[in-house]
């Protein structure tokens, strides 16, 4: 099998060149699974029977996948956890939180990565945006009114390409938790820093973004490589791998 991994392309519209970009890219896949690891949009929440205009290409570029037989996997992202309908019905795809899998022979922890960052002022703003009141209030506000505000909520996409160490360190130590579990490799996105870490009895694989770097990893025969977005190969050039 071969399995794709890509997260943080936080895509802003349709004059977002990232949007042509991963649209393209899709289009040229011929693997078994991609796993979008979260952030793929900078502001979605699922309204019933509404494809939002600013990321029809996207969707479309999704739905092309499903009729060639690829599978969706999507892990939830704090940007675009309220996946909806489109998702579940409409593609088919798998729509998870954190989750434990085993592809291709190999036992994988795949979370979108905020679930380690436990200072306060996340962690609160985590609470309210996932509460019963706040989904109360976006099916009050509606698709035009309710996607504003989530627009607004996001903020500009240059303040989510900032690289924090520290988020880094938590990451790892969340990632050890479930190594020492069984899992031989723990996959996550959210800290847009790429790179392969090997831990006591497995390694943790930072996805980075694909909003800047164009990043996203492959697994494939027992291995997963870290790649980078090249217009002439759909699998893209390989920086970083490790054999499992």
């Amino acid at each position: 099998m071969r399995i794709i991994f890509v997260s943080d392309a936080h895509l802003m519209g349709l004059h977002d060149p990232n949007q042509a970009r991963m649209v393209a890219w899709l289009d040229r896949l011929n693997v078994d699974v991609v796993v979008f690891v979260g952030d793929v949009f900078h502001h979605w929440w699922g309204f019933a029977g509404v494809i939002p205009v600013d990321y029809a290409p996207i969707c479309a570029a999704m739905i092309r996948l499903r009729k060639r037989g690829i599978g969706i996997h999507y892990v939830r992202g704090n940007h675009d956890f309220h996946l909806g309908p489109f998702f579940t019905k409409i593609l088919g795809a798998e729509v998870t939180g954190p989750v434990t899998r085993v592809y291709d022979g190999v036992r994988l922890v795949v979370a979108h990565g905020d679930e380690a960052d436990d200072s306060i002022g996340y962690r609160v703003l985590r609470a309210i945006i996932r509460s019963g009141p706040f989904s109360i209030l976006m099916a009050m506000l509606g698709p035009r009114l309710g996607l504003g505000l989530l627009r607004r909520l996001a903020g500009h996409r240059d303040v989510h390409d900032k690289v924090c160490e520290a988020l880094l360190i938590k990451q790892r130590a969340w990632a050890c938790d479930h190594i020492k579990a069984g899992a031989s490799v723990v996959i996550m996105g959210h800290a847009h820093a790429p790179g392969v870490v090997a831990q006591e009895g497995g390694h943790v694989v930072h996805l980075g973004d694909w909003s800047e770097a164009g990043t996203f990893a492959l697994l494939s025969e027992g291995c997963v490589s870290l790649r980078r977005f090249s217009p002439d190969k759909a699998l893209g050039n390989e920086f970083s791998s490790v054999s499992l």
